[in-house]
């Protein structure tokens, strides 16, 4: 692409057991097991092993889990309140559900969208629902308002589709949907048991609920084989929630920890868990969060313990005789006749697919453009975990997200940030790795955004070759970024990804959490 051509904490945690005394507990549901015509689900039970041990090694020793048959309506409730009553001020306690979710037409006017959202749990039969194999949002929302005194901290987890509000599906690749049914307006639910737990208080929202949900309400949450494509099959948000507590920067600093002050913060991992999402899916999914501004800063997790250094090489396979030929030679790739690999090369037509599907490069013939390919994806990954997309993000238009760029077309590119005075940079990561600046160009100025500039159009562009997945790469600098903008300039044009995002890293080092960076991803074809 060429330019110009989770409600929070309580109010006060100073009157409440400090942490030290303070405990985390946990009810962890996952469903795996349905009745057809609903397809059962092979990520949850991962999940759930996932997380209890993430919660374990932080110490957590109340955890919960239901599965399957045993996970009903009743069972949840049950345990939601036994936890509300074992629960002291101070503690975190963590609602984690993993399995389906979908969506029904609801009687009830105050929804706006004329559907209700719900948990599909194991024995749901959309033909003759039974209120106790699902879970309203709102029921669910009631018992964690009426178990839990505002003095306890409450962090609900939904691994599912629709939960934006609650929601998991996906449309293509190797990555499966955990959405019960395609047509919400098939069914009607029937009305459950008589509950006045399961209402929560008119008025404001509760000031201890913490949501983190899997997707926004229009999208699918996705699970599928993670890290690679013989991988266990996982949660797209649950993966993402180890990597934020695990990835680490060049320096040995947490990534997700955009300030450098050693904690990450529940805005933080809020951010770090949207732009890790929609990294991993391709931009098919996005967590949806909820932390209010005066909790931003408080502290769930601690680190977790880094993973050992990636030594692993891309697994590629040949699609053509000339790609497997060219394959024998040495690069930074591991060439395999069969299995699932990460990328898959036509030497002679210069497509390479990723595991998923996508094609994230064209008229790609030689090992030199292979190798730019395998770099950029390496180093894309590493800056999607120090993004802060609260602080500043990429929009792309006009087309909705993950639509193709055919040659000629108009991209519409712009910047939106929020905060002080700031001095904008920007550039492009073409599917091979090339190194396109975008913002400042000559007739831009020095980049700088006043404080209150909430919206920078850096460009309107046409799509054009290097095609395949672009991502554009904007960073927000208190100070003028001369050695940034200099080394892109020097590299601009090149095939140098891994240069262009090193400088990227020490721009955000030496600002230690005052300067932001945002992904944006599109994708262009001949």
């Amino acid at each position: 692409m060429m330019r110009r051509v989770l409600a929070g904490l309580a109010a006060a945690l100073a009157g409440l057991a400090s942490p030290a005394q303070a405990e985390i507990r946990a009810l962890v549901v996952a469903i795996s097991q349905y009745t057809a015509p609903i397809p059962s689900l092979e990520g949850p039970p991962n999940d759930a092993a996932a997380l209890t041990s993430l919660l374990k090694g932080e110490g957590a020793t109340d955890v919960v889990t239901l599965r399957d048959g045993d996970a009903t309506r009743a069972n949840i409730r049950r345990e939601l309140s036994a936890l509300g009553k074992r629960a002291r001020p101070g503690d975190w306690v963590i609602f984690f559900y993993a399995g389906h979710g979908a969506q029904a037409r609801s009687a009830d006017a105050s929804e706006t969208d004329g559907m209700d959202e719900f948990l599909v749990l194991g024995g749901f039969r959309s033909a003759k629902p039974d209120p106790e194999q699902f879970v309203l949002d709102d029921d669910l929302h009631g018992w964690l308002v009426n178990f839990f005194p505002t003095s306890v901290n409450v962090l609900q987890i939904a691994d599912a589709c629709h939960s934006g509000t609650m929601n998991r599906a996906v449309t293509r690749s190797v990555f499966k949907p955990r959405q019960a049914m395609p047509n919400p307006l098939a069914i009607a639910l029937p009305l459950g048991p008589p509950d006045p737990a399961a209402k929560a208080p008119a008025g404001a929202s509760p000031p201890n609920l913490v949501y983190v949900g899997a997707a926004q309400d229009n999208q699918f949450a996705l699970e599928g084989p993670l890290p690679q494509g013989d991988s266990p099959s996982r949660g797209l948000l649950t993966y993402a929630l180890e990597g934020a507590l695990k990835d680490r920067r060049a320096n040995g600093h947490l990534a997700a920890d955009l300030d450098d002050d050693g904690k990450l913060s529940l805005v933080e991992l809020a951010s770090s868990l949207e732009t890790r999402t929609r990294d991993l899916s391709s931009t098919q999914q996005w967590a949806s969060t909820s932390v209010p501004a005066r909790n931003e800063r408080s502290v769930v997790f601690q680190p977790l313990k880094a993973p050992a250094p990636e030594d692993r090489p891309i697994e590629v396979k040949a699609a053509d005789d000339r790609a497997a030929d060219l394959l024998g030679g040495k690069g930074p790739w591991a060439s395999i006749p069969r299995g699932v690999p990460d990328l898959t090369w036509s030497a002679k037509e210069g497509w390479v697919t990723d595991s998923r599907g996508d094609r994230v490069a064209e008229n790609l013939t030689s090992v030199e453009a292979l190798a730019g390919v395998i770099v950029k994806r390496r180093v894309v990954r590493e800056l999607a975990g120090s993004a802060n997309e609260r602080q500043l993000k990429v929009d792309i238009g006009p087309r909705p997200k993950g639509q193709l760029y055919k040659t000629g077309e108009n991209v519409d590119l712009a910047v939106r940030h929020s905060g002080a005075a700031v001095y904008l940079t920007a550039f492009n990561l073409a599917g091979d790795g090339t190194v396109q600046m975008l913002y400042p160009l000559a007739g831009d100025g020095d980049g700088r955004m006043a404080a209150g500039d909430t919206r920078v159009v850096m460009a309107r562009t046409k799509a054009a070759a290097p095609f395949g997945v672009d991502n554009v790469v904007a960073v927000a600098t208190p100070a003028e970024p001369r050695t940034l903008r200099a080394t892109l300039n020097r590299v601009n044009g090149k095939r140098d990804a891994e240069v262009a995002a090193g400088a990227v890293r020490d721009e955000l080092d030496q600002a230690r959490g005052q300067a932001a960076m945002a992904l944006g991803e599109l994708y262009t074809g001949p």
